[in-house]
């Protein structure tokens, strides 16, 4: 796998950031509206995968015999919070409901086109982030255990974010639930199991896998494109 430079990453995701957030409170002035500020909110748990994930790369470069235990609880901190960088995603439901503010006598207003820019910003970021955060970590599982079960770390860990942003979802439950409401945690994951919870997390994860197999390629073909131009 290719490294990346941690700081490097930190302040390119920063700065996407920093654009999102700018981008909703241009529309939000302009449209004297302060519908989407939750997202800001949505995207400060967003992040919160990609701190316990550098976290655990951190302290798994170092040889203190103890640092791999605390890199543990490290990385299932960053299981727990995973599927708040996609879980952005389903807010797109809030411009279906929204709908009729939209609709016009001459068809869809210019607001749907500004809000649906600044949601879609907010999705792309969270994505972004989640996949840093989950290359993060199948880098140091590739080191360590080989390329087959940090497969096997993605292919699990996209599966689990698209139950969790089930959940979260259809449920109403998030990650503090897991710590602090574990009988209602447990109880709402007993009936969850459903057909269509099925095929939820199954088009869900399918979505996931495609995006983080997409950034992955991008990453590498330009490794191997530098690597194609030295030979020649």
């Amino acid at each position: 796998m290719k490294k990346l430079n941690g700081l490097h990453v930190f302040i390119f995701l920063s700065a996407v950031t920093v654009v999102t957030v700018a981008l909703y409170y241009v529309a939000a002035d302009w449209l004297n509206q302060r519908y989407f500020r939750f997202l800001i909110w949505n995207l400060f748990l967003g992040w919160l995968p990609f701190v316990f994930s550098s976290i655990t790369c951190g302290l798994s470069r170092l040889k203190w015999k103890l640092a791999i235990w605390l890199a543990i609880p490290s990385g299932m901190l960053w299981l727990l919070f995973f599927p708040n960088s996609s879980y952005i995603v389903t807010d797109l439901l809030h411009l279906s409901s929204r709908s009729a503010r939209y609709v016009t006598g001459n068809g869809v207003s210019f607001n749907y086109w500004y809000d649906l820019s600044v949601v879609l910003m907010f999705v792309w970021t969270g994505l972004l982030i989640g996949f840093f955060s989950m290359y993060q970590l199948q880098g140091v599982i590739y080191q360590r255990l080989g390329r087959a079960a940090s497969w096997i770390f993605v292919l699990g860990g996209t599966a689990l974010a698209s139950y969790g942003v089930l959940l979260g979802r259809v449920y109403r439950l998030n990650s503090w639930d897991a710590l602090t409401n574990r009988e209602t945690l447990l109880q709402l994951m007993h009936e969850s199991v459903s057909r269509s919870s099925l095929a939820f997390c199954m088009f869900f994860a399918t979505f996931l896998i495609t995006i983080y197999l997409s950034l992955y390629y991008l990453i590498h073909a330009s490794e191997s494109g530098q690597r194609d131009e030295r030979t020649n």
